[in-house]
């Protein structure tokens, strides 16, 4: 039989000693395993996060390649637009400058005897009032009938003109809208 008896001192220095090995191995072993299973839950942790934020870049990548789209779709529509305005803006300068030699041409029409003004457009020279004047003698001279023809078919001219540079422009800027996708047209 082993005798115990020397190691009684020691006996309680001993069983702490165990005690503090045992924590110690336990403690270290805890540890590991410890270490290990949240090791685990982190890598999980970490995938799941790069995978919600490669689903984030990736909508972020569609958004932003939709907005680079629908920019490109504004900036070719107001393009156009600027093109169309143009265009009808010379047309209309030009409606207007062919008013004005319509004017001239017609006036000059009327005074050669080219072109005769219809009975109702023509006023009659008035009688002679007192003292051998006409009444209205504005009027009356052929000279003003004609100018005033030609003033009238001028302006008519140039009505028409303005409401076709109206129309055009208001049609050039719905189908800048409707092309930069900000309507659409519906057919009735």
């Amino acid at each position: 039989m082993i005798n115990l008896d020397p190691l009684r001192p020691y006996a309680d220095l001993i069983r702490w000693g165990l005690i503090a090995l045992l924590a110690i191995l336990l403690l270290v072993l805890g540890y590991r395993w410890g270490a290990g299973h949240w090791k685990g839950e982190y890598a999980a942790e970490v995938a799941a996060r790069a995978t919600d934020n490669a689903t984030h870049a990736a909508t972020l990548q569609r958004l932003a390649e939709a907005s680079a789209a629908v920019a490109a779709k504004a900036k070719a529509a107001s393009q156009t637009l600027a093109a169309s305005r143009r265009d009808n803006d010379t047309r209309y300068q030009e409606a207007l400058n062919d008013a004005k030699r319509a004017e001239r041409d017609l006036a000059a029409a009327l005074r050669r005897g080219d072109v005769q003004l219809q009975p109702q457009w023509s006023c009659d020279s008035p009688g002679p009032g007192a003292g051998g004047v006409a009444a209205n003698a504005g009027q009356a001279s052929a000279t003003g009938r004609y100018d005033s023809a030609a003033r009238i078919v001028a302006a008519s001219d140039a009505d028409a003109a303005l409401i076709d540079w109206l129309w055009n422009g208001w049609r050039a800027d719905r189908q800048a809208v409707i092309a930069a996708g900000c309507a659409v047209e519906v057919d009735p």
